[in-house]
Formats: C-alpha cells, sequence, structure tokens
C-alpha cells in the first residue's frame, strides 16, 4: 500500500511538465479500453442499422466505427519497444 501512495505522490508533485512512465501508460490504457468499449457498442448499433434498413446510417456509423478501431489498435499497442 505505501508503493502506491509513493506512486501517487510523486504523480501529484508534477507540475504539468512530465509525469511518470507508469502513469503515463495507465492513462492510455484507460483510455484505449474506454474507446475499446464504444467501439463494440458502436459495432451493435451499426448491426441493428444495417438490420432495420437503414444504410445511410449504417455506413456512416461504419467509418465511425472504423475511426473508433483504429483510436484503439493505437492506443493500445505500445509505440517505443523497450529493448531491455
Amino acid at each position: 500500500m505505501a508503493d502506491w501512495r509513493e506512486k501517487i505522490t510523486s504523480v501529484s508533485k508534477t507540475k504539468g511538465t512530465s509525469a511518470p512512465e507508469g502513469a503515463k501508460r495507465a492513462g492510455l490504457g484507460c483510455l484505449g479500453l474506454i474507446v475499446a468499449a464504444i467501439s463494440i457498442l458502436t459495432l451493435l448499433i451499426t448491426i441493428g442499422l444495417f438490420k432495420s434498413g437503414y444504410g445511410l446510417m449504417g455506413v456512416l456509423t461504419t467509418a465511425f466505427l472504423v475511426v473508433c478501431i483504429a483510436t484503439t489498435v493505437l492506443l493500445l499497442a505500445p509505440s517505443k519497444r523497450n529493448p531491455l
């Protein structure tokens, strides 16, 4: 528990110019999971629109779905490989 307190105090002591790598990864991970949940809900909406016969709206939500999936992949895939 003390380890978590130390991490929280180290993040709260930053002046906004920098943050620990762990905090950055945790923040991007949470954002990626939220966008993934939005992608799943958008997929369900898209399927419902196509089944109901609303093709134009289905195409628009499909485009939004593709953007959401691409954003999720970019957020959850590590951009920098640590060679160690």
